[in-house]
């Protein structure tokens, strides 16, 4: 039995969220005011800004153009003041874009469809800002499982954020909303992976993120609160989204396989609220937390924040940004360690026929920059990453233990520097009290190819070892996948 069936049919008990959720909201406020003075000090007035948020983005060579050296050259410098931050990198997916990037404004060479005739940009002075893309892979798994068969994933996706600060003069306040439409069978569930071979899958019509913001302290401090996703803000790296498998894209799956509200959609989503704040223009910090409803967390389009759950998942981390500064000039590194804890109800292992109170765990997350053959200010070069996750109760947790490390290499070829590829080895051990647990261990490879920055063609290979967490024959997938921004 899949690792992650059992986590997506627990059942969970219940008491009260909403006294845990202001709780949390308090304690980002109080650490707000508490680090406020001395990082305005360490910081100085003219300090440059960091980074509003953690997120996890795409790859920076989205950031640019890819087919002539005139268009090149007209955005090489946005391109390269872009890169100084490794998060936000294509603002214009509402598919890919993170928390902390929604307000980020985008050039019309990032969408296929451009300014609609002027009206986008009429919008934008309005305070609107609409956006859509498209997203679909197409897989088979031509070694393992019960046979081969072919699987497609197609998501479309639509997002509108509503700046109050010109619509309604409240300064730093918006509002985001976005939804969207899947199509498609499940592959993953085909082959009985604990590794999802792609990171959409939700047939049907799905709410997604909804959630007001409001921005302090010169854009330095970030509230929101509303329908949140862990997994959107906390646990993430910009080089996770270098890859096609949900294994580490957009975080390690280990935190949603131990506890499936941390998970972002689809399929589902919590009430939550978090803050996120700049200490200085290196650290940042961030805390959340969310409502732990298993039907809400299947289905975004349910709102209860009570059926059958009981208090909340809390989770923070802090995040070291090293050279991401616009005047820094060094190799780009990103730095996080976090932790979580959820005081519900879970399902024990292996088949849930009883229940055991609370979960927690941690996570170390790392990626570097290591190699630029053409010095300060250019983005091609060789990028390290590392993560590690960590659950204290095997009992209910499927993956106790998750490690994964990979590179990426963007401009692989002199006439193609936008291009990408890319590489990672991920291992997650199975829990002890699952009969014949053996770890499952995956290793993907593949080739971003970025025909424009509104259109990527990324060709895919997996290989599964151990693939359903047990003793078992490995699974080769082979995909291609395409992302197309409107």
């Amino acid at each position: 039995m899949s690792l992650l069936r059992v986590r997506r049919t627990s059942h969970f008990g219940g008491t009260n969220f909403r006294s845990a959720l202001a709780a949390a909201v308090g304690a980002g406020l109080v650490l707000g005011c508490t680090v406020l003075v001395p990082a305005q000090q360490a910081a100085g007035p003219d300090a440059n800004p960091a980074p509003s948020a953690q997120a996890t983005p795409v790859p920076s060579a989205q950031a640019q153009t890819s087919d002539s050296s005139a268009d090149q050259s007209q955005t090489a410098a946005s391109a390269v003041a872009d890169a100084r931050k490794l998060n936000c990198q294509q603002p214009a997916n509402p598919n890919k874009r993170r928390f902390g990037c929604k307000d980020k404004d985008f050039s019309r060479e990032e969408t296929l469809t451009a300014e609609w005739n002027g009206a986008r940009t009429e919008a934008k002075k309005l305070g609107i800002t609409p956006s859509a893309s498209y997203y679909s892979a197409l897989q088979t798994n031509v070694s393992g499982g019960p046979h081969q068969t072919w699987g497609y994933t197609g998501q479309l996706t639509t997002a509108v954020d509503l700046d109050f600060s010109k619509l309604l003069k409240i300064p730093g306040m918006s509002l985001y909303f976005s939804d969207l439409w899947g199509t498609g069978s499940n592959l993953t569930a085909t082959i009985d992976s604990v590794f999802p071979v792609n990171i959409n899958y939700g047939v049907g019509a799905h709410l997604a993120e909804i959630y007001l913001q409001q921005k302090f302290l010169k854009d330095d401090l970030t509230l929101a609160a509303g329908r949140l996703a862990p997994s959107y803000t906390f646990a993430g790296l910009p080089a996770f989204d270098n890859y096609v498998s949900l294994a580490i894209n957009p975080t390690p799956v280990s935190l949603g396989s131990n506890d499936f509200s941390f998970t972002g959609p689809p399929p589902g989503l919590e009430w939550g609220a978090q803050a996120v704040y700049n200490i200085t223009p290196v650290i940042q910090v961030g805390t959340g937390a969310f409502n732990t409803n298993p039907n809400s967390a299947n289905n975004g389009n349910v709102f209860a924040f009570q059926q059958g759950n009981k208090g909340a998942l809390v989770t923070a981390q802090a995040s070291y940004l090293y050279n991401q500064g616009t005047n820094d000039k060094g190799k780009q590194g990103q730095y996080t360690a976090g932790f979580f804890e959820d005081n519900n109800s879970f399902a024990t292992l292996p088949n849930g026929n009883s229940r055991s109170g609370g979960n927690a765990g941690v996570f170390v997350l790392g990626q570097q920059m290591v190699y630029r053959p053409e010095g300060s200010g250019t983005l091609q070069g060789l990028t390290i990453w590392g993560a590690w996750a960590y659950s204290s109760k095997q009992l209910v947790s499927p993956m106790p233990v998750f490690g994964g490390a990979g590179l990426s290499y963007e401009g692989p070829i002199k006439r193609r520097k936008l291009d990408i590829v890319s590489a990672g080895w991920i291992y997650g051990k199975t829990s002890q009290y699952i009969p014949h647990a053996s770890a499952a261990k995956l290793f993907e490879a593949n080739y971003q190819w970025v025909a424009k920055r509104y259109f990527t063609v990324v060709p895919d290979f997996q290989y599964i070892w151990n693939a359903n967490g047990t003793k078992e024959m490995g699974t080769a997938v082979l995909g291609l996948q395409v992302n197309l921004v409107f």
